[in-house]
């Protein structure tokens, strides 16, 4: 159902009312970004490649979305898939599933930028779905509603989330990457 496995959708369902054996999905996840060239990036994930650039308006290539549009895919993404695993898991059909998410910065340049501790230095998440399933409209709304609540992407955006940097020097000699 909806691409996954029976045997899945039953241990899926198994597992959101096991602690336990939720506890893989929250680990810690880790991703490595590797400077290219311009402000091209590369970020690897378990394996996965994602590009970064800037847009030409900075002066660069334009060859892949930005941070902040993967910020914003990563939102969508998981709205998504939140939305497919519960779904699955109440045994309704999805014929159709797109998340639309807009976001942008205050002025950068603005006095006083960054902003306060208090405020988040963007605008607000717009976080539009549309859905097509085989279930009535106030269960497929109630199911947004708990998705959008409980998706970890979402609370890591709209909760304070400490920032921890750490700085690494390290002696690279001339002419070597």
């Amino acid at each position: 159902m909806n691409g996954i496995d029976s045997p899945l959708r039953l241990e899926a369902g198994a597992r959101l009312t096991d602690a336990l054996r939720i506890q893989p999905v929250s680990r810690p996840w880790t991703t490595l970004t590797t400077w290219d060239d311009g402000f091209h990036t590369v970020t690897t994930a378990r394996g996965h490649r994602m590009d970064a650039d800037e847009t030409v308006d900075f002066g660069a290539a334009d060859t892949a979305p930005t941070a902040y549009e993967h910020v914003l895919g990563a939102l969508g993404s998981c709205v998504a898939a939140g939305m497919v695993l519960q779904a699955t898991v109440r045994g309704i059909v999805l014929r159709h599933l797109s998340v639309e998410v807009t976001g942008g910065f205050d002025n950068l340049l603005q006095p006083g930028h960054p902003p306060a501790a208090d405020t988040a230095g963007h605008m607000a998440l717009q976080v539009i779905g549309t859905v097509g399933a085989e279930a009535d409209d106030e269960v497929v709304r109630d199911l947004w509603d708990r998705v959008v609540g409980g998706s970890p992407v979402a609370n890591t955006i709209r909760r304070p989330t400490p920032v921890l940097a750490t700085l690494r020097l390290i002696d690279v000699p001339h002419g070597a990457a």
